[in-house]
């Protein structure tokens, strides 16, 4: 904890250790912090120093004493800050599980959150922006709008970065800022789905991919590097790719048409989970059966993935781990303890029944 480099009193020091883990949520409002002794012991100082620390976090309101009980963490007053969350959807697919990830961390260490969705819509998009910049928020963390597509909002970002307003992008980034994010290997999960089905001795593979987002972009850059590793050229037939307004038509339809035609494919690996349902259903409408017809694999490990008799082999994504991440990330941000952070989580194949061995 004790940097030989940091010129600063030891109580200074323990006093902003123990700071952090508050705002950070690692000791949380009502919880009791070790004894005087233990803290003195922990890291070899004084009775005098750790109670000199104590005794500033107690005046900023960090934490309270109760005689005969202990020392006990309250919420900080830096805590009033209010940090905006800013995502494609809300209420739907994996997204309350990242918010509840957020709020968890956040709601926990005092922070007033705002909450909003752009419905992958770039005007909203704008709009919101504009009505946080209005509010004066502190921070943001915000999923980009269609972001395979041009960052036509990019003067609200720089304007963010102008005013010091940190700001954090989940699950894509616009490839035009240089922003903190935290995002998963999407290349690598769907390039592990489809090399499961080859090695399950699947040739003629299908896949259905959404176009205006970086996600959708890249799985399917993951789909055809499998596929190349195995000596398969890539075969336009076989790839539907969609857009957001098309997303309640055209990967039924696609894959319905599909299988009207012979030869059929005997796999589909499908853009998230949400698609798999759909693709399952045109499946089942033309009387085929999944998996002894037709593999599916998704994508994302929703709770759509366990929702039906045929439970999905699809991908993890870290839903609420990258919530929780994401909050402690924009509050390291906030505090000046770390300026961009940026991490990828790797991918993680879970195998159910939805696909067989041919």
């Amino acid at each position: 904890m004790f940097d030989p480099n940091n010129s600063a009193p030891k109580y200074h020091q323990l006093r902003e250790y123990l700071k952090e883990q508050i705002i950070r949520g690692d000791l949380l409002p009502g919880e009791k912090l070790t004894s005087e002794n233990t803290l003195a012991s922990q890291f070899n100082l004084s009775r005098h120093t750790v109670r000199q620390a104590l005794g500033e976090l107690e005046n900023e309101g960090y934490i309270y004493r109760e005689k005969g009980r202990g020392t006990f963490c309250s919420r900080p007053k830096i805590n009033a800050q209010s940090i905006a969350v800013l995502t494609t959807y809300i209420s739907d697919y994996i997204f309350p599980s990242i918010i509840r990830g957020i709020e968890e961390i956040l709601s926990a260490a005092g922070y007033n959150l705002i909450l909003a969705n752009t419905n992958n819509d770039k005007a909203k998009e704008a709009l919101c922006l504009e009505n946080y910049l209005s509010q004066k928020i502190d921070a943001l963390i915000i999923e980009p709008t269609k972001s395979a597509l041009e960052n036509s909002n990019i003067n609200y970002y720089h304007l963010l970065e102008v005013k010091g307003i940190p700001y954090l992008m989940i699950n894509a980034f616009y490839p035009d800022l240089d922003s903190a994010y935290l995002i998963m290997d999407d290349t690598q999960g769907t390039y592990l789905a489809t090399h499961h089905l080859l090695q399950l001795g699947h040739r003629r593979i299908a896949g259905l991919f959404k176009t205006d987002d970086l996600q959708g972009v890249k799985r399917q850059a993951g789909f055809f590097s499998a596929l190349k590793d195995y000596g398969i050229p890539e075969n336009s037939a076989l790839v539907g790719q969609y857009t957001t307004e098309q997303i309640r038509s055209y990967p039924y339809q696609f894959i319905r048409s599909m299988l009207q035609k012979e030869p059929r494919p005997t796999a589909v690996v499908c853009y998230n989970d949400q698609i798999a349902l759909d693709v399952l259903e045109a499946i089942r409408n033309e009387g085929l059966k999944v998996p002894d017809d037709i593999s599916i694999v998704g994508y994302d490990d929703s709770p759509l993935a366990t929702a039906t008799e045929i439970k999905l082999t699809t991908i993890r994504h870290p839903k609420a781990k990258m919530g929780r991440q994401a909050a402690y990330n924009i509050v390291d941000m906030l505090t000046g303890h770390i300026e961009k952070p940026r991490f990828v989580y790797p991918s993680e194949l879970i195998i159910r029944s939805s696909c067989r061995n041919i």
